[in-house]
This record gives C-alpha cells, sequence and structure tokens, in this order.
C-alpha cells in the first residue's frame, strides 16, 4: 500500500470509530508500523483533517470534517438527485429509506428518511458500518470491478475470518450482480429486512438505495420492496446522467 492510500487509510479509520483512538490502535488494526502512523498523523494534523483529542495521547476528526460536511449537502450531485425519489421511496414503501455511499472501509449514511410507523428501522445519517455484511454494503462492492474488491478483502481479511468465507461472499457478490440489487436478513441487525439497489455515474457505482424494515413486516411485500427500491434508483441514475 503506497503512502497516499496509508494516510486515507488511517483517516478513515480515525473517522470510522465512535470515540477517539491511540497511534497504538491505529497501527494494530491497519497493520501500519507506528513510527509510520506518527509520521502519518503529523501531516494529518497540519491540515487539519485530523486533531488531538481531549484524552492525552488520542486522536479524532480534524475541523476540516466540520467545513466538508456542509460543502457535500450543498454541492453534491448524489445529494442533489436524490432527495425527492427518495421522499416518494419512503412513502410508497411506509418503510425507512436511505442513500448509501462507501469508502475502501466501511459503508456511509448520507440521507435518510425514517419510516412515519410506530415500530421502525433507522440509518444514522454519517455513521458507518462494515462493508462485508448488508444488503447496501453487499450490493456497493457488488457493482465494483474485481480489482477494487481484492482491495476491500484484504482490509478486511481479519473480519473474513475464512477463506469458506471470503468464497461465499464473492459468490453473493455475484449474484447480486446478475439480478441488480442485493438482500438481507438480519446479517447486521437480527430481525431486520434490508433491499439495496446500485446508483451509477456512467458505468461507476456512486451509491446504493435502500430500505430497511423489520422482518416480520417486509415478509408478505419483498417483492414489492426490491420493486421499488429499484425503481427509484434507476430514476437517481437517469436524474444524475442527465437521461
Amino acid at each position: 500500500m503506497n503512502s497516499i492510500n496509508r494516510t486515507l487509510d488511517v483517516l478513515s479509520y480515525i473517522t470510522s470509530c465512535a470515540s477517539p483512538v491511540t497511534p497504538q490502535v491505529i497501527s494494530t488494526a491497519l497493520d501500519i508500523p507506528l513510527s509510520t502512523v506518527y509520521r502519518l498523523l503529523t501531516i494529518l494534523i497540519e491540515w487539519e483533517f485530523v486533531s488531538h483529542a481531549k484524552q492525552y495521547g488520542t486522536y479524532c476528526v480534524g475541523s476540516q470534517s466540520i467545513k466538508n460536511h456542509e460543502k457535500y449537502y450543498h454541492h453534491s450531485l448524489l445529494m442533489e438527485a436524490t432527495k425527492s425519489e427518495l421522499q416518494s421511496l419512503a412513502k410508497k414503501t411506509r418503510e425507512t429509506a436511505a442513500i448509501i455511499t462507501s469508502n475502501l472501509r466501511e459503508t456511509i449514511c448520507v440521507d435518510m428518511i425514517e419510516s412515519e410507523q410506530a415500530l421502525r428501522c433507522s440509518f444514522i445519517i454519517g455513521r458507518g458500518n462494515t462493508l462485508i455484511k448488508g444488503a447496501s454494503a453487499k450490493t456497493l462492492l457488488a457493482f465494483h470491478q474485481t480489482q477494487y474488491q481484492e482491495h476491500v478483502f484484504e482490509i478486511h481479511a481479519k473480519q473474513l475470518i475464512s477463506d469458506v468465507d471470503k468464497l461465499k461472499l464473492q459468490q453473493d457478490l455475484q449474484q447480486i450482480r446478475k439480478q441488480g440489487y442485493g438482500t438481507s436478513t438480519s446479517e447486521i441487525d437480527e430481525g431486520v429486512f434490508g433491499v439495496s439497489a446500485p446508483i451509477f455515474k456512467g458505468n461507476d457505482v456512486l451509491a446504493v438505495v435502500s430500505v430497511m424494515a423489520p422482518e416480520f413486516r417486509s415478509t408478505h411485500r419483498v417483492d414489492e420492496l426490491i420493486m421499488h427500491t429499484r425503481q427509484a434508483a434507476d430514476n437517481i441514475t437517469k436524474l444524475i446522467n442527465l437521461e
């Protein structure tokens, strides 16, 4: 892994952690020499992508994250194209609908409309999750190129556990790519059903649109939820590509 990728990997890891982390934790998690971690942290601190945390010897995200957050929501092509379709999808399904993107390490919810029903499942905007489990993650991964997938497998080698798990994930990705959408039940949260469909910019997957619902409420509606989710993704793709 070159120095640029390592720097971004450190930044991504810090942003994905719920609390500040030490260089030792970063070094162990990313398998990067401690001396290299300190060098990369110095660069990230100088540019304010990372900051010293209140707890001595730990680090958290810097002020750049605040500035970039606002710009993303004001200027992102994805945000411009998705809002009305996401509202329509949530209304049609009466379930929680979201737009999910990812980096090499995790999925990231960038927009979400909650179900109005009393018992509902929720995404959290800005929060990341694993990139190798769940409908959103696997659908995003399925439509990336093989080289990208292998890079993700390498990063998540500890989570994949065995060659059998990796083979099963690869088979899932092939099936998702073939059918054009992904589903999951209880892969991340027990009793939760999810369906996701890809959004494209040209030939590149940009994000997925996802619907999440309690399993008991979705069992008899799976085909309907898939249909509405795929239609929303197709509509957003057309808007983004000016079709």
